[in-house]
């Protein structure tokens, strides 16, 4: 594509634009009339290029070129040396990644093992040119760097529960467990659901889930337990909680963001359980815990704040299990500043 004098190369996917000059145009040009790369090389190297030379401006382009997505690798997917297969809800996923290097990544969804063959979708790493290139039933789907697999996998099989469809809403939300029923936890970025979730924990509650929950027909929800996602402000605040954390693996998220994933010791498994507690968390600094009730109108609003509904439109019956839940569970907002009045607060509160 030109732009006025210069030319330019835009990837909608990952959103990146690159300026060529001459010579990465010319090296594109040949590669989109199918040239492989070699042959590109050596046709430089015709019009005047050294041969090295030639190697070295193809070699610098692709890679370039790849890291912004606009390309894509000149290999397949393979069998990898690492493979598991795990279940969230009604997904059950098959994972290979391509060396031992991945064990860490495949330890996040350590507890989401399931034995057997049988899968709903694969993915597949194959790492190139130091990228790792991300396959979905053998088709190309996306790139990222080594340290931001965990992140990336972790959408996407997300993305894969969100779409099956076998829920009315799905929620922002962490969710527990305290005697058969469900709290939610809801609270926008930065309210502190992944850190009092830990306290939580730690206080006696059952993990069923660190930021989504699925609202079912009738009112019921299940949690999603994936590993939380730890940010770097907050590891020194779980270090009590979580003595593994600083040992941890170090991840990036595409936000740019440094996390820690915590493999649960012990998470429930995915199964449907009546609503016990809606919270909505007002995490200020200084501020004494408390628990005030929410008017009903507040406890939907802040339900639905960052829910996705599968058809991106909230249907009646998804509405009407809202309701259902607002009108016979305790909804409340918690005021706190430290963790351990915050959890025990909430476990005088949910017997």
């Amino acid at each position: 594509m030109r732009l006025k004098t210069q030319e330019i190369l835009f990837s909608p996917e990952q959103r990146a634009i690159a300026l060529l000059n001459p010579t990465a145009a010319a090296i594109w040009r040949a590669l989109d009339r199918g040239l492989s790369p070699p042959a590109v090389a050596s046709e430089l190297a015709q019009r005047g290029a050294g041969v090295r030379e030639a190697r070295e401006f193809v070699d610098a382009a692709l890679a370039e070129w790849l890291q912004l997505g606009l390309v894509r690798p000149s290999v397949g997917p393979e069998r990898g040396a690492l493979a598991q297969i795990v279940r969230l809800h009604d997904l059950r996923a098959r994972i290979e990644y391509p060396d031992a290097k991945a064990a860490a990544t495949a330890d996040v969804l350590r507890h989401l093992e399931v034995d057997g063959d049988a899968a709903d979708v694969s993915f597949e790493f194959v790492e190139y040119r130091g990228c790792m290139h991300l396959f979905r039933n053998g088709e190309w789907l996306t790139l990222c760097a080594p340290d931001e697999v965990a992140p990336v996998l972790k959408g996407h099989l997300l993305t894969e529960v969100l779409e099956r469809g076998s829920y009315e809403l799905a929620l922002h939300t962490a969710s527990l467990v305290r005697s058969g029923r469900m709290l939610l936890l809801c609270g926008s970025p930065g309210a502190g659901k992944s850190t009092l979730t830990q306290a939580l924990v730690h206080a006696g509650f059952g993990f069923a889930g660190d930021d989504v929950a699925l609202l079912l027909m009738g009112g019921s929800a299940v949690g999603l337990p994936f590993a939380p996602a730890i940010k770097a402000g907050a590891w020194r605040l779980l270090a009590q909680y979580l003595p593994g954390l600083a040992s941890a693996p170090v991840f990036r998220r595409l936000d740019r963001r440094r996390v820690r994933y915590p493999v649960p010791e012990t998470s429930l498994p995915c199964t449907p359980r009546p609503v016990g507690w809606v919270v909505l968390l007002d995490r200020r600094a200084g501020a004494q815990p408390r628990l005030t009730p929410v008017e009903p109108v507040e406890a939907l609003t802040g339900m639905l704040n960052g829910a996705f509904a599968v058809e991106e439109e909230l249907t009646e019956a998804g509405f009407a299990a809202l309701v259902s839940i607002i009108a016979s569970v305790p909804t409340l907002s918690l005021t706190y500043s430290g963790l351990a009045d915050a959890a025990r607060l909430l476990s005088d509160t949910c017997p």
